[in-house]
């Protein structure tokens, strides 16, 4: 006997609400659990902290360079070397700064209208660029000029990486020369080898673009991290290329995520202009960084080297710090004309770097 017509869509619409039904429950249950283990909150552990006394140096931060490009700069990463610094921008121009005397040593000019990405080989050799092209191209440095004052122009590069099907968010060297790891607005992320064409491995879950991306710090090679404009961040396994953990806590769109320095816990910003610390260990948000008075989102973040100090940058063009134990608002960075597109602290944890759509890429110290 032949089925009624349409029969089958019903019989597929009443298993699809029975599976809603299950993860509905499965959330439930999830979030029980967590509440469950949630037996403290951070301010409860940090009353005995005192807080950072006035001499702490950080708290004297102000803008010590300024490295003026002609156009808006989207990226910045700093060299291992914590001298010099590559950004990159409007313009499909990527250039090499010694950011303590604020000299352009390189000038990378790529084949994208943007560079959206940019970051340095842990050799200091090369670097890597992303952009609007959904590239990733690899450029080899000569090596620095010593005082010379000369501008060197690069535009050969030495590889290109080519998967994504939308522009590059982030590409970042992998523990070494040999591995890159990009991230895309096609949602995806990709693990590339300087030996292949191809990618070694593609790490899909996300919905919508990946904004964010962090290697974990003390595992590199294993474990990182990526935050997307779905409203969630996840944990992947480098070796597997499985998204370990779902963090979807989030109301809003996820910029930008950072691990903190012990790798214990990831920090999270999102468009809603609120900062979130969450603790891999529990699965759960152990604190968040506000005030009424932001009205704005929040672009980027990063922490300092004992990861007591959070800097988190808002789309008003400031660059709030955070005491990330106790959660008040150590003070305001204000000198950005534009949208703070990203910040990264030196390796060595003495200056933070901030580049903005104002043409401008900030070191503060």
């Amino acid at each position: 006997m032949s089925e009624l017509p349409g029969s089958t869509e019903v019989s597929h619409l009443g298993d699809f609400q029975s599976l809603m039904q299950q993860l509905n429950e499965l959330k439930e249950a999830t979030r029980v659990e967590r509440s469950r283990i949630n037996d403290c909150n951070l301010e409860t552990l940090s009353q005995d902290v005192e807080p950072l006394p006035p001499s702490a140096p950080v708290l004297s931060m102000k803008c010590r360079r300024t490295l003026k490009c002609t156009e808006e700069v989207f990226h910045l990463a700093w060299s291992p070397d914590k001298i010099h610094m590559v950004t990159g921008g409007q313009g499909g121009f990527a250039v090499i700064w010694d950011a303590f005397l604020g000299q352009k040593e390189y000038l990378i000019q790529t084949t994208s209208p943007w560079v959206t990405a940019c970051s340095y080989a842990p050799s200091t050799t090369m670097v890597v660029c992303g952009g609007l092209d959904s590239q990733c191209s690899v450029y080899k440095l000569d090596g620095y000029k010593e005082n010379s004052g000369a501008t060197v122009t690069i535009s050969e590069p030495t590889k290109r990486l080519s998967s994504h099907e939308k522009y590059i968010t982030h590409c970042i060297f992998l523990g070494s020369d040999q591995q890159i790891l990009s991230s895309s607005a096609d949602s995806t992320c990709a693990l590339w080898d300087m030996e292949r064409d191809i990618p070694v491995r593609t790490f899909k879950g996300h919905r919508m673009e990946v904004a964010g991306l962090s290697v974990h710090p003390k595992d590199p090679f294993t474990v990182f991290a990526t935050g997307s404009f779905d409203r969630s961040a996840c944990l992947w396994d480098v070796r597997t290329g499985r998204c370990m953990k779902r963090l979807d806590q989030h109301e809003s769109d996820v910029n930008a995520v950072r691990f903190l320095p012990t790798g214990d816990a990831l920090g999270t910003t999102t468009n809603d202009g609120v900062v979130h610390l969450i603790d891999l260990r529990a699965d759960q948000e152990i604190k968040s960084y506000t005030k009424p008075n932001i009205i704005c989102g929040a672009s980027a973040l990063d922490f300092s080297k004992s990861g007591r100090v959070l800097f988190a940058a808002y789309d008003d063009h400031s660059i709030r710090a955070w005491d990330a134990v106790k959660g008040t608002q150590l003070f305001v960075l204000i000198s950005h004309q534009g949208r703070i597109s990203h910040i990264e602290l030196s390796p060595d944890g003495t200056a933070l770097g901030s580049s903005s759509w104002d043409g401008t890429t900030r070191v503060w110290a």
